[in-house]
């Protein structure tokens, strides 16, 4: 029945869009003169709050992946300059697709074997972004809205998103009567180890292959201090471990024992 739902929508987006696209239908003036108040209201960067929220549910990447799926691009950049394209992030790297727009309707052209994805903006109510992506065997469809960051590009912005949603709150190292906290800007407040911490969130910095999550600690002021920790919440998520990694030659990175506890004492 979901599934029924989900291409029912994806039609009617398509339909929606082919009629504002047709001469006989469109009455609201040319697809040019269309397009630039439509931009200026998306210009920005908009983040996939569903894969963040699932990120949450499971304290995991590779677990928001596998129970569900890994959208097409973590996030979106419109520019008022550049009207008809749009920048895809996906924690890596960046590319851009070329786009038509008729209404609060998008179609990004070419974004896989030829195929599009399509967006309908709603600009009533919360003001977010509904993408269908029908480029595969599964139609995937997902939220986004506008991220608040302030970051130099869709990365950075869905980066502070996932952050937070991944390790909000306040942490208590084992052993220690201390609290620390991992921020969204990816800084470690109050611990001495280590200031800066990077997720994994696709592409090689997943080690050990689909089989641990990765994070990179290091201290911001101290050249060569990366270290990369596989990392896993217990089921109640209110305790997180850091697992050693061995990088092997030539095949994924060996997960070993526990480096670094912490008890989750609160959310924020």
């Amino acid at each position: 029945m979901r599934c029924f739902t989900v291409l029912a929508v994806v039609f009617l987006a398509l339909w929606h869009f082919s009629c504002q696209s047709d001469p006989k239908t469109n009455t609201a003036g040319t697809p040019a003169a269309n397009t630039q108040p439509l931009i200026n209201a998306l210009a920005g960067q908009w983040i996939d709050i569903d894969f963040c929220s699932r990120c949450n549910q499971y304290g995991s990447v590779l677990e928001a992946q596998k129970n569900s799926h890994k959208p097409y691009a973590y996030a979106y950049a419109f520019d008022v300059n550049k009207p008809d394209s749009v920048m895809c992030f996906d924690s890596e790297k960046s590319w851009s697709l070329a786009t038509s727009h008729n209404g609060d309707t998008l179609e990004l052209k070419n974004a896989n074997d030829g195929k599009s994805i399509f967006m309908i903006y709603n600009s009533a109510g919360e003001k977010d972004i509904t993408v269908f992506d029908a480029t595969t065997d599964m139609v995937k469809m997902d939220r986004y809205i506008k991220s608040k960051a302030g970051a130099k590009d869709g990365n950075g912005a869905f980066a502070t998103a996932l952050n937070h949603h991944l390790f909000n709150g306040i942490m208590v190292p084992s052993g220690s009567k201390d609290t620390i906290q991992f921020t969204s800007g990816g800084a470690i407040l109050k611990w001495g180890p280590y200031d800066r911490f990077r997720v994994c969130a696709g592409g090689a910095c997943f080690l050990a292959g689909p089989g641990a999550d990765m994070i990179t600690l290091y201290q911001s002021k101290k050249e060569g201090s990366e270290k990369t920790f596989a990392y896993k919440y217990n089921a109640r998520a209110d305790t997180l471990y850091l697992y050693q990694v061995t990088p092997v030659e030539g095949a994924p990175a060996k997960v070993g024992g526990v480096v670094h506890r912490f008890w989750r004492r609160a959310s924020m």
